[in-house]
């Protein structure tokens, strides 16, 4: 929904092609701005009764807590001007204060006040990277900002349906997420932070250790996973091709884009518990 740092807004369809179509429980493990869910037709998954979003980061959280009532959450980012440094800065200044005290917050203190102001920052930095920190971006006046591209997604009947759909959010960790919501008919997309990228991501405490931990987990999982990550040595360890399913596509980078410029290219790659 919003420009986010690891979005997979560019190869959502691709990985919508590998989840199947009998699962109940559709549950993102790392939420992130929910591309997968937003661009693809898992709603239309005919035996469907679950939809569930997570995110260790609590602002990110509690931001698609709010959205699914897009009607209600469009109405309250109009009351904000767009491209406004004053108005930029005075919300960071609130987050950060925020942040200081994240830990003794709940999901559920949280609200449209807080989900306003952090939609805010995040679509008005660069890439939505280390958005507490980041500058404003201004934009001339040259471009749309992508802050006005997130109230006209919410106007839109099909984004507002499937957001509607979201029967849980959650602020867990992955180890308890996928404990509370394992069964035979659920389904994990897991997208991780990549591979010595875990310092890129704000508010979590996902460390390079986690990445053994996770794979491990999902091992021993009763329903099926579909992992994203960029190849590296020890994935073929613990996620072996003879027991697991892989499949790759090569994407251009979106982080690499800039003008009179190829962007880089890196070769995404899905991991099944399942043969599609």
């Amino acid at each position: 929904m919003i420009s986010y740092i690891g979005g997979k807004s560019r190869m959502a369809k691709w990985i919508c092609e590998y989840i199947p179509n009998d699962i109940e429980t559709y549950v993102e493990v790392f939420g992130g701005a929910f591309w997968v869910y937003v661009k693809g037709d898992i709603n239309q998954k005919p035996n469907l009764k679950e939809v569930v979003y997570n995110d260790k980061n609590l602002f990110m959280a509690n931001l698609f807590g709010c959205m699914r009532e897009p009607k209600v959450f469009y109405e309250r980012l109009s009351e904000v001007e767009s491209q406004n440094a004053a108005t930029f800065k005075e919300f960071q200044t609130s987050l950060n204060t925020y942040a200081l005290h994240l830990r003794n917050l709940e999901l559920n203190e949280c609200g449209m006040d807080l989900a306003v102001k952090y939609a805010y920052v995040a679509t008005q930095v660069f890439s939505g990277s280390k958005v507490l920190e980041s500058k404003f971006v201004d934009l001339k006046g040259k471009y749309s900002s992508k802050y006005d591209a997130l109230r006209n997604r919410l106007q839109k009947p099909e984004i507002q349906d499937k957001l509607k759909k979201i029967t849980a959010v959650e602020n867990l960790g992955y180890e308890e997420l996928i404990k509370k919501y394992d069964s035979p008919t659920t389904f994990f997309y897991t997208d991780p932070p990549y591979w010595k990228t875990e310092n890129y991501y704000s508010n979590h405490d996902f460390t390079i250790n986690d990445h053994e931990l996770l794979c491990k987990i999902l091992t021993q999982i009763e329903g099926k996973f579909a992992l994203s990550y960029y190849d590296f040595p020890d994935l073929r360890t613990w996620l072996p091709k003879n027991k697991y399913f892989w499949e790759q596509k090569e994407f251009a980078k979106a982080a690499g884009a800039s003008k009179g410029k190829k962007q880089n290219k890196g070769t995404e790659v899905l991991i099944m518990n399942y043969e599609c």
